[in-house]
């Protein structure tokens, strides 16, 4: 088929044809949506609250930094390569579990798993084995996501993806809201060992109840033989059997073509060649500096995130509009994530709150009061207005946020800055969604295409704690820290109008 034959067929793109989807009732779209809180709950708990806490009572105040980017940098690496392979493993599903649907199969398994993994944390004694833990709750976690990010541009059409991005972005706030109160409410570091011991347990309990019975409802509301998808490559089986002349382009992705190998071979060989050159630089002494662990593991993870996307058909001048929305997401989560991962120091060390659990936990729920008056309203207006206008009023609240950070450390002014950063938030989580699937390229990679657009989520969370963690332990190690924390927010403040200003570059949404 040429591109101007596709195009005459009704094609978006030359990958991605135009197909009617029946609007969704809000039922509808609530149920589908709704593991999306458990996942929110699930992560918000864990990276706000239960994590940091779990390191600080295992290696104590001076190490804190350090510690927490050990446990979270291999889970986020992780994801990186898991995401988009679950994703691609579930658009080429064929068999009898393809019978029961591409999507469900991999979202029930991998939210069992992660499961597994949420216990294994639950009992962790010492840095290693939380980091192990952390590892296959990051793994499995994302083979569960992967297929259900897939689900909005497969299912809701796209007169409704607003509104359906604001139900998502209420989902999360509410989620992190409710993830935040468990986790502050049975976490104390402050405690002795046994009732810190006993709230852990109680906390990964929740989470962990949470997650499996939203799955469920949402795997049980999901028709996937009315997806496009799925009534996409009817069609084209339709079509070919109708025209045997007709040649209708199959895309597949065997894992071990030349081209694949030579990538995965090539990414091992400048890994190895710039993991040798570091080394060489320490074992000098070259220019008196030594490049650290965290740093040396940041730069080999972000050569191999590079491999990755190649891997997974990631062709930035082939799909510019999907490379501009990476690097926008990218910047955006780097500020999110430099503030959440360092929010409980910060309410310590800066902040000088008596219990910054207490006090962490009342800037989320301030955060998310804010972000639920913000969610569902902006993504219904991003139907009608644009998304970019939304992503322009977000990023400018958020770094309006880090602003009032640099410049006083009262907790009552934090506080209300939280109220400010809610409304941001909560305007870029409603917008987010139905953006990336304005600009997703072809309707049969959509869970590998999600899975590659949520790496922009997964490597934040690698250069957040390496960036973070030596540079506020280095200026506790000085007695300094709050200077540590101005130049922490300064750089988040960077990043965040860096994917405010991207936006405009993505040329398939309008406005």
């Amino acid at each position: 088929m040429t591109i101007a034959e596709q195009k005459g067929a009704g094609f978006i793109t030359p990958r991605r044809p135009a197909i009617h989807l029946p609007k969704l009732r809000w039922q509808q779209i609530l149920a589908i949506s709704i593991f999306w809180f458990g996942l929110n709950f699930h992560w918000t708990a864990l990276g706000i609250i239960i994590v940091p806490g779990q390191v600080l009572k295992m290696v104590g105040d001076l190490h804190k930094g350090e510690a927490l980017a050990f446990v979270l940098i291999p889970g986020a690496f992780v994801s990186l390569f898991a995401n988009p392979l679950f994703g691609m493993l579930s658009d080429q599903m064929r068999g009898r579990l393809a019978a029961w649907g591409r999507r469900r199969p991999y979202i029930l398994v991998g939210t069992l798993v992660n499961v597994g993994g949420l216990i294994l944390m639950a009992t962790a004694r010492d840095i290693p084995s939380l980091a192990f833990a952390y590892v296959i709750v990051q793994f499995s976690n994302n083979a569960a996501q992967a297929p259900f990010h897939a689900l909005l541009p497969d299912i809701v059409p796209e007169e409704q993806r607003g509104l359906t991005s604001g139900v998502m972005g209420l989902l999360a706030v509410s989620g992190n809201i409710s993830g935040v109160i468990i986790a502050g409410h049975f976490i104390d570091a402050t405690k002795p060992f046994a009732a810190y011991q006993q709230g852990l347990w109680l906390a990964y309990g929740i989470i962990i109840a949470v997650l499996v019975a939203l799955m469920l409802i949402t795997i049980a509301s999901i028709r996937e033989s009315a997806t496009a998808s799925a009534r996409i490559a009817l069609q084209e089986a339709a079509r070919a059997a109708a025209t045997p002349s007709l040649k209708v382009q199959r895309l597949r992705h065997p894992w071990m073509t030349r081209s694949a190998l030579l990538n995965v071979v090539g990414t091992l060989a400048i890994v190895g060649v710039a993991w040798g050159a570091m080394a060489v630089w320490n074992g000098l002494h070259l220019a008196g500096q030594q490049i650290g662990s965290d740093v040396q593991q940041v730069i080999l993870e972000v050569i191999a995130t590079v491999g990755i996307l190649r891997l997974f058909d990631f062709k930035p001048r082939r799909d510019p509009d999907l490379a501009w929305l990476l690097l926008t997401r990218l910047a955006m989560m780097l500020g999110i994530s430099t503030i959440q991962a360092f929010l409980f120091f910060y309410m310590r060390d800066a902040v000088g709150a008596p219990h910054p659990e207490q006090q962490t936990t009342n800037f989320v729920i301030i955060v998310s009061l804010t972000s639920l008056i913000s969610a569902l309203v902006v993504g219904w207006l991003s139907d009608r207005y644009g998304r970019k206008r939304m992503i322009y009023i977000s990023g400018g609240f958020m770094a309006l946020v880090g602003l009032i950070f640099i410049v006083t450390h009262s907790l009552p002014i934090v506080l209300a800055a939280g109220g400010i950063f809610g409304l941001g938030y909560g305007a870029y989580q409603s917008v987010d969604w139905a953006l990336v699937a304005d600009v997703l390229p072809s309707h049969k990679d959509f869970a590998r295409d999600m899975g590659i657009w949520n790496i922009s989520n997964s490597l934040p969370q690698i250069i957040a704690p390496v960036v973070g963690g030596p540079l506020i332990d280095t200026f506790a190690g000085l007695h300094r820290p709050l200077l540590g924390f101005q130049i922490l927010f300064t750089i988040a403040i960077v990043y965040c109008l860096i994917g405010t200003v991207t936006v405009r570059y993505i040329r398939g949404v309008k406005r």
